[in-house]
């Protein structure tokens, strides 16, 4: 199966979906070998991850955090499930607080 970064950002949300309700106000766009994963905040999008370096072997990929006007890298490479258990637990800051700010409606206890 060929690799595909847009079935890649949709596994990864769906993953995140799963575990954490704030997760559904995240979106992802691709183009060529690479996924952006952000929000839409009054019809502007932000894009807050990118999913880049892809294997032609495996289905990892690297994943960067957005940093004012650029890419920084996280140091984390693998695969929807294993990004998206960083993504859950010490990198959640980098989409969470975005989620709430574009209005994620859930309960308080959930935010936390």
């Amino acid at each position: 199966m060929a690799w595909n970064p847009e079935k890649f950002a949709s596994s990864l949300l769906r993953e995140l979906r799963g575990s954490d309700p704030a997760a559904s106000a995240l979106a992802a766009k691709h183009r060529g070998k690479a996924a952006t994963i952000g929000v839409v905040d009054a019809g502007d999008w932000i894009p807050l991850l990118r999913l880049s370096n892809p294997s032609a072997a495996c289905n990892v990929m690297s994943l960067d955090v957005r940093h004012h006007d650029h890419w920084a890298p996280t140091f984390e490479r693998g695969t929807p499930a294993m990004l998206a258990e960083k993504l859950l637990g010490p990198l959640r800051f980098t989409w969470a607080i975005w989620a709430n700010e574009v209005g994620w409606q859930g309960t308080s206890d959930q935010r936390h």
